[in-house]
């Protein structure tokens, strides 16, 4: 334990600063001591217990703070080794708590207040503008918004009203009414979402208006009512039927993977169900049971089988080109701003998410078993010719659980899924898909889908033929379906082969048959945050922090679990957010040492960052590595993955804390980035920022190439665009392995054009080219053609100083570097 206290006041936003501790894996008897220490009741001890604020939430943030494409203080972010933060926001059941992490490792409070429960809450970013279209609220920015127990009217029902305040002046903006509760929200710098219960309405940035709205969401559970995905333009959410007309090509294989363990489970909950019904039969029978409550299961059950919603459908629109009003995805409408519509799960969707290019979308259900990855391939003209590939099955385990985060690293080679029971499960992918090995992952950067070797040996195109000849896809995992068609979701797929036949000659095209092989993959580690010894106490469950693990039983006498998530508190569910970031724990393990630009680079993956409901934020470093157990190491050899935590924030908020609230200061972080951004947007739409002296041309802007002004940037800016005209082969005809290049050296006066020349031509005394008449292959003297390895000479070139007398003599040089052969004859 540090001697000095890790918290202390901040000078630039007046809150707190909370720096690093180091953080140990701890071993089992130091994991018992700390337990029986947290056991003692304190007045042995004598010291008061820290009374701590119940956390009901917890979430990583993408807002101008951290926006590195639109932020001009990370554009340069390699050269200068300044990389954007962490931005973090908590919810209590009283007020909420905004957190930035920078990369120096010291946390600082930015926000806090409290005014009751709090719903939701997100930090808009500023809106994309144009020369015909500007922000309402460019003076006000930047914005938050709200979603509370108590709207700012006070007469509506409870968390039925976003309210938006300004943080520069602390002034409510806007406030939007509901009739039903709000369940979350989401914004990206086009769009403001509120999610309500089978409900979706979509605000425009710039105006807060309402642009579009959907009506046809099939609820869930929870944790997420009403699951969406909000990516840079794509918006993805779980459709209630599957219409035919609009159905994508592809979408999800039927996930048949049945082990041990699986079957005895099932068998276990059908003979539970069994027994259930034999057990409600007989209590009718006897009269124990009142026939109403029979009957009005019967209807319930009666209604169920006739409902014709359809669970695990997912319907992707484009935000920008779907019309006003109301999103109606139906056999009379048009496919206009519709991007997929197709089949992801068998069961209701619980939880989605988009990669950060926004072409992956990882679906999980609500049994947690298995989460799939999809790769969305968009045709122009409607859904119905788009492709979404099923590129992975991220198989978690047997039990259920249900997802609550799902985040990619910013290569998208890493997925991280957390549950409400704690765990976050690591999966390796590829974004072009197939199976992870030491080639894709262990090189700091991403690699091409095929190797040179590869490439050059043509074994793409054998891939493809197997792949086509064994009916599409095929699995490595036995018992797999090896066909779209083994899904009964897939029945349009063979109705579209007789359509697609003239196009399986054209594999260049992704939204053709055949499609990618599936790849099903299992988490190279599971990560449960460290909770307090005191809530295990009063909980049955295991305690893991890095790999010490031991169970704890809960006492007989114990008092019920406060609730600490807002779906439920009944077996040991709370709330984790996880997301990757660059290394922050150098100074928590020698605070003396000056942090260098590349020692967050030593790593090949990015530094896993994970906080649970009780406010503890760690640090994981993940370290792949080749499988242990692998006979020999090569580039398709398996993985196996290490991971450790170094550092850890305790960011929970105390009763004692002052709040935080705005008008901040100009010299706020907030506020920083939100003029820098705005300021940035104004340059890109050719528009006068606020404070400038005069017009902004594009020569002026920032993504000019030329560094001065002078009349000729518009010849130097069409001298640095480089035009593709064509794509050329994968693999040459030379480079396959099975050929081989010699020089040839020949004697006397005979000129061997090529190897494989079927024409051979002779020189006379007058040095004119004469044809060789007929011979008897057994008068020619094949002695006379030499065939050394030895060096060539280069070819002569125009211009070339060399004599051209000099030049006589030379022989034939086959140049085997360039693209085709070259021949020349002296």
């Amino acid at each position: 334990m540090a001697t000095e206290s890790p918290r202390r006041p901040s000078r630039c936003t007046g809150g707190v600063v909370v720096r690093p501790q180091a953080a140990t894996e701890q071993s089992y008897m130091e994991s018992v001591v700390t337990f029986l220490q947290d056991v003692v009741p304190q007045a042995y001890s004598g010291t008061p217990p820290e009374e701590k604020e119940k956390i009901v939430w917890v979430r990583f943030e993408n807002a101008d703070l951290n926006d590195t494409s639109r932020n001009m203080e990370f554009h340069e972010i390699h050269s200068t080794g300044n990389e954007p933060p962490l931005l973090l926001l908590i919810g209590y059941s009283d007020g909420m708590q905004v957190w930035s992490i920078p990369i120096s490792g010291e946390a600082q409070e930015l926000f806090s207040i409290r005014h009751g429960p709090v719903r939701a809450a997100r930090i808009l970013p500023a809106p994309q503008i144009s020369a015909q279209k500007c922000d309402n609220f460019s003076e006000k920015r930047p914005l938050l918004g709200v979603c509370k127990s108590i709207g700012s009217s006070g007469t509506s029902p409870p968390y039925c009203c976003v309210d938006l305040y300004s943080l520069r002046t602390g002034e409510m903006v806007k406030s939007i009414q509901f009739k039903t509760p709000i369940y979350d929200l989401h914004c990206n710098k086009r769009i403001l979402v509120v999610v309500l219960q089978e409900k979706i309405a979509a605000f425009d940035s710039c105006t807060f208006t309402k642009k579009f709205f959907v009506t046809s969401c099939y609820p869930c559970p929870g944790p997420n009512m009403n699951p969406i995905a909000l990516g840079s333009r794509w918006l993805a959410y779980a459709e209630n039927k599957l219409i035919r007309c609009h159905q994508s090509r592809g979408g999800a294989c039927g996930d048949n993977i049945q082990s041990y363990t699986a079957t005895v489970i099932s068998a276990a909950k059908t003979i539970k169900t069994g027994l259930t019904m034999v057990g409600k039969v007989v209590t009718q029978l006897t009269g124990t049971l009142p026939s109403g409550a029979t009957e009005e299961e019967i209807l319930a059950h009666s209604n169920l089988r006739r409902s014709p919603l359809v669970p695990g459908i997912v319907t992707i629109i484009d935000t920008e080109t779907v019309a006003e009003g109301q999103v109606l995805v139906s056999e009379d409408s048009d496919s206009d701003g519709i991007v997929a519509h197709f089949p992801a799960h068998e069961k209701p969707i619980c939880c989605m998410a988009f990669n950060p290019s926004g072409m992956l979308l990882v679906t999980t259900d609500t049994l947690g078993h298995d989460f799939h990855v999809f790769q969305i391939l968009t045709h122009p003209w409607s859904s119905s010719q788009s492709a979404v590939h099923h590129l992975y099955t991220l198989h978690r385990g047997e039990t259920e659980a249900k997802v609550q985060d799902i985040s990619f690293s910013h290569d998208c080679r890493w997925v991280v899924v957390s549950t409400l029971r704690g765990t976050s499960h690591v999966f390796p992918i590829n974004p072009y898909g197939g199976q992870p090995c030491v080639r894709t992952h262990m090189s700091p950067r991403v690699v091409n889908r095929m190797s040179r070797f590869q490439k050059s040996a043509g074994l793409e195109e054998i891939e493809q033929e197997l792949t086509s000849k064994q009916g599409g896809r095929c699995s490595p995992v036995p018992g797999l379906s090896s066909s779209p068609s083994g899904s009964p979701l897939h029945g349009k797929l063979n109705s579209q082969d007789t359509y697609n036949n003239f196009t399986n000659n054209n594999p260049g095209n992704p939204r053709l048959l055949p499609l990618p092989s599936l790849t099903v993959v299992l988490p190279l580690a599971q990560i449960k945050q460290p909770m307090t010894l005191g809530t295990i106490t009063k909980r049955t469950g295991p305690y893991l922090f890095g790999a010490g693990c031991f169970s704890i039983k809960a006492p007989c006498k114990s008092k019920p679990a406060p609730q600490i998530s807002p779906s439920k508190s009944v077996g040991g569910e709370f709330c984790v957010a996880a997301v990757f970031g660059s290394s922050r724990s150098w100074f928590a393990n020698n605070s003396g040492l000056k942090r260098e630009k590349d020692q967050s680079k030593q790593f090949v993956v990015e530094s896993l960052y994970i906080i649970s409901c009780y406010g503890s934020l760690v640090e994981h470093v993940l370290e792949p590595r080749p499988l242990s157990t692998a006979p020999k190491i090569s580039d398709d050899t398996p993985l196996e993955m290490l991971t450790c935590p170094r550092a850890s924030w305790t960011l929970v908020r105390t009763p004692q804390w002052n709040e935080l609230q705005p008008p901040f200061n100009a010299n706020h972080p907030l506020l920083l980035a939100a003029d820098a951004v705005q300021y940035y947007q104004y340059l890109l739409a050719g528009l006068v920022p606020p404070g400038s002296p005069g017009p902004i041309t594009r020569h002026e802007s920032y993504d000019s190439l030329a560094s001065d002004h002078s009349g000729q940037e518009d010849e130097e800016w069409l001298s640095q665009v480089e035009i593709v005209t064509h794509t050329g082969p994968h693999r040459r005809l030379w480079m396959g392995p099975q050929f081989q290049f010699k020089t040839i050296h020949p004697s006397g006066q005979t000129t061997v054009i090529s190897s494989s020349s079927s024409v051979l031509q002779s020189h006379g005394p007058s040095d004119t080219p004469q044809p060789l008449l007929d011979f008897d292959t057994d008068d020619l003297d094949l002695n006379s053609l030499r065939i050394q390895p030895v060096r060539s000479e280069p070819v002569s070139m125009p211009g070339s100083p060399r004599p051209a007398a000099d030049r006589r003599g030379v022989s034939t040089v086959i140049d085997a570097t360039s693209e085709w052969p070259l021949a020349q004859t002296t």
